[in-house]
C-alpha cells in the first residue's frame, strides 16, 4: 500500500514560530533603543501635541473662550443698561474677575513703576560714575604733570618776566603770548585770557580780532596823571613844558607836563629822543610771544596772523617749562 504524498512532507510550523519569537524580540530591543534616544522635551512636546488633537480638549477651550466672551458682552450691556438687574451670582462673579482685573493692572503699574525707578537710579549712578571718571582723569594728568616737573627741576622755576633796561618807566604795554606745543596762551595782565589750539591759530576769529586791535591801537598808550587818573591817548609833540595828546576821539588836549606822573613824563622824555635821532615813536601796545621749547609750530602760525594785520611783535625764549609770572608788567 502506498503512502500518500503529503504524509511525506516536512511541517514548517515550530520553525515559524521560533522565528516569530525572534522578530518580536528584536522589534522590542529597537523600540527600547529608539525610546532611550527620544528626549524629555519630545516627550513634552508630542503631549501637548496629542491634548491638541484631542477634541475634548478643544471642545473644553472652546467653552472657556465663549464664557468669556459672554462675560464681555454681559459687561458692555451693563454699560449701556445700568438700570436692568444682573443675576447676583453673575454680579458676584463679574465683581470677583473685575477685582482680579484691577490687582493685576496694581501689580503691572507697581512693577512699571519699579523699573522706571530702577533705570532712573541706573542713569544717576551713570552719570556720578561718568563725573568721577572725568575728576579722576584731570587728577591724573595733574599727577603726572607733579611727577614730570620732579624729574625735571627746571620745570618747577617760576620764569619772571622783565622789562628791559631799568624796567621802572612803565612805557610798555605789551600783550603777552606763550606759545607751547598744545598752541598759544593769551595774556590779560597776570592771568590767562583765552588759548587757542595750534592747528586753528591762522583762522581763529577772537585771536584774529585780538591782533587787528592791537595793530590799530599801537600808537596809543596809557598816560597817567600826577593824581593817579589815566586815560588813552597818542603822543602828538612837545612844546616847552606843554605836552599834546591826542585821543581815540581826536580831540587834542594840551597837558603840562608837571600834571603827568613821572613815569609819563620819562616816556615823553623817550619820544623827543627819538624824534631827533629819527627813530620810530616807542609804541607801547605790540604782542610779546613767550616761546617754549616746543612752541615754535604755534609761534610760527601766530606770527603769520600779525605779519597779516600789521601789528608789531616781538619773542622772548623760555628756558625751561615754570610757571610764568607777568608781575613786573601788571599796572604798567
Amino acid at each position: 500500500m502506498k503512502k500518500k504524498k503529503n504524509d511525506l512532507q516536512v511541517s514548517l510550523f515550530p520553525f515559524l514560530s521560533i522565528l516569530a519569537c525572534v522578530l518580536g524580540i528584536l522589534t522590542l530591543m529597537i523600540m527600547g533603543v529608539v525610546v532611550s534616544q527620544v528626549s524629555d522635551d519630545a516627550v513634552n512636546q508630542k503631549i501637548e501635541e496629542a491634548f491638541e488633537s484631542d477634541e475634548s480638549f478643544n471642545d473644553k477651550m472652546e467653552e472657556e473662550k465663549a464664557a468669556i466672551e459672554k462675560l464681555k458682552n454681559e459687561i458692555n450691556e451693563i454699560r449701556s443698561n445700568p438700570a436692568k438687574k444682573i443675576d447676583p451670582k453673575k454680579k458676584d462673579k463679574l465683581r470677583e474677575q473685575i477685582a482680579s482685573l484691577e490687582k493685576k493692572k496694581k501689580l503691572i503699574s507697581a512693577q512699571n513703576k519699579k523699573q522706571s525707578e530702577i533705570a532712573a537710579d541706573l542713569k544717576k549712578a551713570e552719570a556720578k560714575m561718568s563725573e568721577e571718571m572725568a575728576k579722576l582723569t584731570k587728577e591724573l594728568a595733574q599727577a603726572e604733570d607733579e611727577w614730570e616737573k620732579m624729574e625735571d627741576p627746571s620745570k618747577l622755576v617760576k620764569m619772571v618776566v622783565k622789562q628791559s633796561g631799568s624796567g621802572a618807566g612803565g612805557d610798555l604795554e605789551p600783550t603777552f603770548i606763550e606759545c607751547r606745543s598744545e598752541g598759544i596762551r593769551v595774556y590779560k595782565g597776570k592771568n590767562v585770557d583765552f588759548e587757542v589750539k595750534t592747528g586753528i591759530i591762522a583762522k581763529d576769529p577772537k585771536f584774529q580780532n585780538l591782533v587787528r586791535a592791537l595793530a590799530k591801537e599801537a600808537p596809543y598808550r596809557t598816560w597817567v596823571s600826577a593824581q593817579g587818573t589815566s586815560m588813552d591817548a597818542r603822543y602828538v609833540k612837545r612844546e616847552g613844558p606843554i605836552i599834546y595828546l591826542r585821543n581815540k576821539k581826536g580831540v587834542e588836549m594840551k597837558v603840562p607836563s608837571l600834571q603827568l606822573s613821572k613815569a609819563s613824563q620819562q616816556i615823553a622824555a623817550k619820544y623827543e629822543i627819538a624824534r631827533k635821532a629819527k627813530r620810530p615813536d616807542p609804541e607801547a601796545r605790540f604782542i610779546i610771544f613767550l616761546i617754549r621749547s616746543k612752541g615754535f609750530s604755534s609761534w610760527t602760525r601766530a606770527v603769520q596772523v600779525c605779519a597779516k594785520f600789521n601789528c608789531r611783535y616781538g619773542q622772548l625764549p623760555l628756558d625751561g617749562e615754570g610757571e610764568i609770572d607777568l608781575s613786573l608788567f601788571a599796572g604798567s
